[in-house]
């Protein structure tokens, strides 16, 4: 059984001087049980597009996770806990953050889904590979 899980929340640019409100539209398909993918919109418009690991999230929510294009950490000061996600193509970068809440109320529901450690059970490696494969 396959499902799909469409989620939108508020998050925060992190740009100086003050943060600027976007939307982050995160999917998560249990046939693509490793990945979720983003979609950054504001100001009427479709920012930007990333899909990254599942584990980078669900990771994130309680320590710093990542290195190189996506890094994600929490951040528990003032009265707002807040999870922040850098994201970096090597060109441009930028820094947002969400809720704390709504992260772990999104990652219940991920791991709901598909089970840490159940992700082989949803995902057919051999079917991939005999797509990419000739006869």
């Amino acid at each position: 059984m396959t499902g799909t899980e469409h989620r939108v929340l508020p998050l925060r640019l992190e740009a100086a001087p003050a943060p600027i409100p976007v939307r982050g539209v995160f999917v998560y398909r249990t046939a693509r049980p490793y990945e979720i993918s983003l979609d950054f919109e504001g100001a009427g418009m479709h920012l930007a597009h990333w899909v990254f690991s599942r584990e980078l999230l669900l990771d994130g929510q309680v320590c710093a996770t990542g290195e190189g294009d996506i890094q994600v950490w929490p951040r528990w000061k003032g009265t707002e806990p807040r999870v922040f996600l850098a994201f970096s193509n090597g060109e441009q970068s930028c820094v947002v953050s969400a809720r704390a809440k709504d992260v772990r109320e999104l990652c219940r529901r991920l791991t709901e889904m598909v089970p840490r450690g159940q992700e082989q059970r949803h995902y057919d490696l051999d079917a991939e590979l005999s797509a990419l494969l000739p006869g």
